[in-house]
């Protein structure tokens, strides 16, 4: 049995992705109270960073359509008042395409890319100003169904692609198969090839390209993510990191709360699962409880592929070895359908990739005069996924020799300039995400499994509801996922019956706060003395294991001893908000649930001196959550990461 709460909110919201973070946005600019619950120790799902000693990788941020002021994407983060909170760049030009023949800079922007192409394609003139009205027609058409819920289906331009191919749509404008190839670049981001790809989707995701250009977000993908979170804690609701939720309760077949691992339970009458509908059915809610026709549904769908990625630190930037452009796509030919068969079939020398340079000036991701590549290529994530822990090693090994083989060619003054370098995989997505294969884009994005194909947001239990890539409206990606938020939302409000008042986020905290159930968010939290912390210690040869990194006993001790200490030195701003502590002598933090991340391969020595980094945010009555990082003074290197909930108990 888990623990009984009084807690209760409007809606909860399973993870912390964009799809989860944009639906309890909207929610809670209509005054409702929400709780978001993460299972990582930070929020972002697929959106966010990680760091390798002074580097910081973004982990899938490439570049962003639709950002532009007037946008689509640009407006919706503005109506959810966070837009003011980033750091918008444009790319220019929009991309760069190397083919065997030729090398392409596309620019963005309707006029200036249409007067691109037909300088080089002068004979297809009349072809591209017909893909520029249907981008147009069919962006325009998908964006006033977002924000009004309505359409007229009897003249809803969109409509008449949702059974075609991406390439049925290019034919009805070119026969130049260059031209083909070139407006199909973007099939890495749809994680299919023009021949298999939903036509309505490659257009909306090339077409919001092309129209408004590319942008990126200063600091990567975390600062969208992390100042979505913070918007809604300004907006008086609760994001916890660090939850697992483990069950979803229902009685009589709807929904009224979820149960963390914990035993913690939360309720409310609506619950949103940011999770896939596999996730979601199979673990969360139980197979027990499906008929065996919904079962066999859900497993004879196909999830979208997945990825691998290079993330590579450099002794200089990249412009140094060749890499000048922010972002290029590297390609073997034309035929895009070849290059993803090829893909497919793992065939990693001849495969097509992206290279990107996130090399920033005055180093704000990486060591001044340092900089940061990524190269990315899609994969097949049942092949990384389903095999022994001891092949998997040896495979990416392999692999990622392979790649950087081939990357060498094209650039030769990359190898030997490379300090940091990882591969994330299809299983490094399924571990931080639990997505089937480690699915990136939700379903795959194919005629029959696109568009009004897709899973509804409505779930077959009453109250409980879905959000995110794998939904109708919106669909996978960056933008999909923030749209489909909003979908989730709207579709609830009318199924509920429910009505909210539009209140303004950036209000102080006051019509939408419950004392009771109140949280601290990271603005108040700084203002109120909860400020990031830093504790040394010293290691002695005990603490030293027999491979000469630190020991994991070491870590865990240190990152205890630094929570205690924390506690203590604010023991009275904490009895200040929690009054039922005043009359303790002494507080104490006692871990019950902690996600620890051991960094190996760093050596040390007895003697050498070690930070504990600590950062606190109180929650609830006696409770709080904790983020530390253990980092090796003398070379400034990360030792281990810990994120976890407390208990302050009275000695």
């Amino acid at each position: 049995m888990g623990t009984s709460t009084d807690r209760r909110y409007d809606v909860i919201v399973i993870g912390s992705g964009l799809g989860g973070l944009s639906c309890a946005l909207h929610f809670a600019k209509l005054g409702f109270h929400v709780l978001v619950l993460e299972k990582q120790p930070k929020v972002g799902g697929y959106c966010q960073n990680y760091s390798r000693g002074d580097y910081h990788f973004d982990v899938s941020l490439h570049v962003l359509s639709a950002m532009n002021k007037g946008g689509g994407l640009y407006k919706l983060l503005e109506y959810l008042g966070v837009v003011d909170k980033l750091n918008i760049v444009e790319h220019v030009p929009m991309f760069t395409s190397v083919f065997p023949d030729r090398e392409y800079n596309l620019p963005g922007g309707e006029g200036p890319a249409g007067e691109y192409l037909k300088s080089l394609f002068p004979r297809e003139g009349q072809g591209i100003d017909r893909f520029i009205d249907i981008m147009k027609r069919v962006v325009g058409d998908n964006a006033d169904l977002v924000w009004t819920g309505e359409a007229d289906l009897d003249n809803f331009f969109p409509a008449r692609y949702f059974k075609k191919t991406y390439q049925d749509l290019l034919s009805e404008c070119f026969s130049d198969e260059k031209l083909h190839g070139l407006l199909g670049q973007l099939w890495q981001s749809t994680g299919l090839p023009n021949t298999l790809c939903s036509a309505n989707w490659a257009a909306e995701v090339f077409g919001s390209h092309i129209l408004s250009g590319n942008y990126y977000i200063r600091g990567g993908g975390q600062e969208l993510s992390l100042a979505m979170a913070r918007t809604l804690r300004e907006a008086g609701s609760v994001v916890r990191t660090a939850s697992l939720v483990t069950r979803i309760l229902t009685e009589d077949r709807r929904a009224y709360g979820v149960e963390l691992e914990s035993g913690e339970r939360y309720t409310a009458p609506i619950v949103v699962s940011n999770a896939g509908p596999v996730q979601t059915y199979f673990s969360l809610i139980g197979k027990e409880q499906l008929a065996a026709p919904y079962i066999y549904k859900l497993n004879n769908m196909k999830p979208s592929c997945s990825l691998l990625t290079l993330y590579i630190g450099l002794d200089c930037p990249a412009a140094e070895v060749g890499i000048d452009k922010r972002t290029t796509f590297v390609n073997r030919g034309y035929d895009n359908h070849q290059a993803y068969q090829l893909a497919m079939s793992e065939a990693h020398d001849r495969t097509d990739y992206v290279i990107s340079d996130y090399t920033e000036e005055g180093g704000v991701n990486h060591p001044p005069g340092h900089g940061i590549i990524q190269v990315l290529e899609v994969a097949d994530g049942k092949a990384w996924t389903e095999i022994p822990r001891e092949a998997y090693l040896e495979k990416k090994k392999q692999v990622t020799d392979i790649i950087l083989k081939k990357v060498f060619l094209r650039y030769p003054g990359l190898e030997g300039r490379i300090r940091v370098l990882e591969m994330g995989t299809p299983r490094t997505m399924k571990l931080a995400t639990r997505n089937p294969w480690g699915s990136v884009y939700g379903w795959a994005q194919t005629p029959d499994q696109a568009d009004n194909y897709r899973f509804s947001v409505t779930s077959i239990f009453k109250g409980l509801y879905f959000t995110g890539a794998w939904c109708r409206g919106g669909g996978g990606g960056y933008m999909g996922a923030v749209i489909n938020g909003r979908v989730a939302c709207r579709n609830i409000l009318a199924r509920e019956g429910m009505e909210g008042v539009e209140v303004n986020i950036h209000a102080e905290k006051k019509t939408t706060m419950r004392p009771e159930v109140a949280d601290v968010g990271e603005a108040d939290m700084k203002h109120n003395g909860f400020s990031k912390e830093v504790y040394d210690f010293v290691l002695d040869e005990g603490d030293i294991s027999e491979a000469g990194e630190i020991s994991a006993e070491a870590c865990i001790r240190f990152l205890s001893r630094s929570a205690d200490r924390y506690v203590r030195d604010r023991s009275d701003l904490l009895r200040s908000i929690w009054p039922e502590l005043s009359d303790a002598d002494e507080l104490r933090a006692t871990f019950f649930q902690m996600r620890f991340l051991f960094i190996p391969f760093v050596s040390v020595q007895s003697g050498d001196a070690v930070a504990v980094e600590v950062e606190f945010e109180p929650r609830e009555r006696g409770k709080g959550e904790f983020t530390q990082n253990v980092v090796l003074n003398r070379a400034g290197k990360k030792l281990a990461n810990a994120g976890g909930r407390v208990l302050i108990r009275k000695i």
